[in-house]
């Protein structure tokens, strides 16, 4: 049985990073970036204005004061998507509407609500009063004050979400190098699962597989394949060599503990596939095992409930991100509001609450309800509390590093 930080380990190494191709940018859905992208362009284009108002030269605003304005002539009107005048008098100002480029001489914008508009009578600005002096550069936006060309635009390893897309699009950027979203199965093992609305004697349903599924869509990432097999070393071959053909990544639940038909770690040895570890030291989910055939991996997880959804979220999860290139993920600290006892040398991975205090301080509470079959609990749950092993028991106000539920973050006001 090995520690969870050396299983962590043995999972990232072994996902390989998938190939990267060069891809267009629409879509992006499920990609990361394989490589760091510079902007190719400013962004903005061009200096505008961050406000409706009217654009100045502020020098010519110097001697405003709040009881002897400046008057100031309005030369015309700039809106955006009209490209700039050529030219601009000196002491005039420029009606101008929010992205609209500066007229030339103008460096500063005051806002509508701040400036006293003489108009004629169908209502165009004549002049503009100013009662203060404006600094250069106010409420102007400097022409690559966002992204200047050259900068990075993009990491390598990041994922192209919404963020990533559009900075892509206001850069014009057409495509990059790319890796896809690794392709997933999921066998769930056991002649005691039924997907049947009446359950015969001894059954129970089938919770892991709808589970992995929903929780595999919600990260993007759509099964290309799911089969559930009765505790038949042959029908489970049968199914994990369909799964290999489609998949970067297969997660199987069952049939790894040491009960007489625990058969998937000789199975899947039968099959030739290099077992990697079997057993870490962790709770719930003990009987974890790690596989490869060739770069394709296997991550067969214990059969009950909540060992599955600790496997999906701390070794499957990492092992998705290093197929990906992606960085590993970083957790966030917070404080037990109770005491929390832990086995000596295991890893606890408890359904928690955590929120964050009047103090602005990070607070977890573990709930009651931590046995491996209890789902109850989970739908109370917001986070995973993670004692680690060497952590022993955790006092009341103790630090201890905290996970959502899945990734993504922790719901809103929570961190």
């Amino acid at each position: 049985m090995i520690s969870y930080a050396a299983a962590l380990d043995i999972i990232t190494r072994a996902a390989v990073p998938l190939p990267a191709t060069q891809q267009p940018c629409d879509p992006l859905a499920g990609l990361t970036a394989a490589a760091d992208l510079a902007s190719p362009v400013a962004v903005p284009p061009f200096t505008n204005a961050a406000m409706d108002g009217f654009a100045v030269n502020s020098a010519d605003t110097a001697a405003a004061r709040p009881d002897s304005p400046v008057h100031l002539s309005v030369a015309g009107s700039i809106v955006a998507g009209m490209a700039p005048p050529a030219t601009s008098a000196a002491g005039s100002a420029w009606e101008i509407m929010t992205g609209a480029p500066l007229p030339p001489g103008c460096d500063a914008v005051i806002p509508i609500e701040r400036s006293e508009v003489l108009r004629d009578p169908a209502g165009r600005p004549l002049a503009v009063l100013l009662r203060e002096a404006l600094a250069p550069g106010h409420n102007r936006r400097e022409a690559g004050e966002d992204f200047r060309a050259g900068d990075r635009l993009i990491a390598a390893g990041r994922a192209l979400d919404a963020p990533a897309v559009m900075a892509l699009a206001a850069t014009g950027t057409t495509g990059l190098l790319a890796r896809p979203a690794p392709r997933v199965a999921v066998i769930a093992t056991g002649s005691e699962l039924s997907g049947a609305a009446t359950l015969d004697a001894g059954l129970i349903r089938d919770s892991n597989r709808p589970y992995l599924t929903s929780a595999l869509a919600g990260l993007g990432l759509p099964l290309v394949a799911s089969s559930a097999v009765p505790d038949d070393a042959q029908a489970f071959s049968r199914a994990l060599a369909a799964a290999l053909a489609a998949a970067d990544l297969v997660i199987t639940t069952g049939g790894v503990s040491a009960g007489r038909l625990d058969f998937v770690p000789a199975a899947i040895s039968a099959m030739g596939g290099e077992i990697l570890f079997h057993k870490a030291a962790i709770r719930p989910g003990k009987p974890l095992l790690c596989a490869r055939f060739g770069q394709r991996l296997v991550l067969a997880l214990p059969g009950n409930p909540m060992a599955v959804a600790v496997g999906l979220r701390f070794f499957v999860v990492p092992a998705l991100r290093a197929l990906a290139g992606r960085e590993p993920e970083a957790f966030l600290r917070a404080r037990a509001t109770a005491a929390i006892p832990n086995r000596s040398g295991l890893t606890f991975f408890a359904k928690a609450r955590a929120w964050v205090d009047a103090g602005a301080t990070l607070r977890v509470n573990v709930l009651p309800g931590q046995e491996s079959f209890r789902i109850a609990p989970l739908l109370a749950a917001n986070c995973w509390a993670i004692v680690a092993a060497g952590q022993g028991d955790v006092a009341a106000e103790g630090l201890l590093d905290v996970a959502p539920l899945l990734p993504g973050g922790f719901p809103a006001g929570v961190a």
